[in-house]
């Protein structure tokens, strides 16, 4: 009997099922929506309910059952505490998953973007987390827990401090930035003391949401905005600043090159180098030390799910290339 392992990245935006047989050949790439469970108005019970559509839908179009799965590893969103972590693996085990190892999403960026399988993934897109995972195994997250961890990046941060910047400036005599401009047009705002009203009847209808607004402070900085310039520093800071730790945290040696992987649409598709150069000055100032190397991850966190799970079968390894092609 044929097996298969299972690779999934379950985000808050969408989600992703891979496929593969256990020579690294995708049988299916299927797709799904939100599976976070801090985002399902149903909570655990929705998620465990969609999850099992997911996978029954996606294993049965190739006739294959659960039995048949010889691994799987699963990235989830949410899951960010050992409590968490218990919680969903007895349902993933009641859903007939018998091998497979559950982590936060943001761990799926390294075996995607690492070729030694080991390093720092760092997810700047709808939230933003810091993973970490050195060659004895070791893992350590920082960030993605809300206000508990004073994150700052991501697209939802993003938006708030433009809102919030051209608000100060309308109001509170903030520094003047193209923000205002830009949001205006946007927004359809003729008048200051439209802001408010419109902002919420945006929101409310859902024609343009407010996590839209990220990709503007790369257009702001091409205009050379101070105050977009200002946030853009905040955030690279704070990544830089918990990277570094998690290097001391991980002792990762720096005899070895050290892959830093970048992942999510702000730090992927920012139309401006000022986010990414900023951070990389940063951490070569303050870890002069050792070869760094750094990675925009140009393939789907699933495909680190994958790799992971085929490297878990204890046979052959080396999957990275052949996985990724097929991406």
């Amino acid at each position: 009997m044929a097996e298969y392992v299972i690779g999934i990245d379950i985000g808050g935006t969408k989600s992703h099922l891979a496929l593969f047989d256990t020579d690294a050949n995708l049988v299916e790439l299927g797709h799904w929506g939100c599976l976070n469970h801090e985002d399902l108005d149903g909570g655990f019970d929705q998620f465990e309910d969609e999850l099992d559509q997911f996978v029954t839908r996606t294993i049965s179009k190739h006739k294959i059952s659960m039995k048949q799965i010889a691994y799987s590893v699963l990235g989830v969103a949410g899951v960010d505490t050992k409590q968490q972590n218990v919680f969903v693996s007895g349902l993933l085990k009641k859903h007939g998953f018998e091998k497979f190892t559950l982590v936060n999403d943001a761990y799926l960026g390294i075996p995607a973007g690492s070729r030694t399988g080991y390093g720092i993934c760092a997810i700047n897109g709808t939230g933003c987390t810091l993973a970490g995972l050195n060659k004895k195994g070791e893992m350590l997250q920082i960030g993605g827990v809300g206000f508990v961890s004073a994150d700052m990046g991501g697209g939802g941060y993003i938006s708030e401090r433009i809102v919030s910047a051209v608000y100060t400036e309308l109001f509170r005599k903030g520094e003047p930035t193209v923000l205002t401009k830009i949001l205006f047009e946007k927004f359809g705002i003729t008048s200051k003391y439209e802001y408010v009203e419109k902002i919420y009847e945006k929101m409310d209808d859902e024609t343009f949401g407010v996590y839209d607004c990220a990709p503007l402070i790369f257009e702001a900085v091409k205009k050379n905005d101070k105050v977009a310039e200002k946030i853009l520093y905040e955030i690279s800071d704070n990544y830089a600043n918990g990277i570094c730790a998690m290097m001391e945290e991980l002792k990762f040696p720096s005899s070895e090159e050290l892959c830093i992987v970048l992942a999510g649409s702000v730090f992927v598709k920012g139309e401006h180098p000022l986010l990414v150069d900023s951070l990389k000055e940063k951490i070569s100032k303050e870890k002069s030390e050792g070869l760094i190397s750094y990675n925009l991850l140009s393939v789907p966190n699933v495909a680190g799910a994958a790799i992971w799970a085929l490297n878990s079968l204890g046979g052959k390894s080396g999957f990275y290339d052949k996985v990724c092609s097929q991406f």
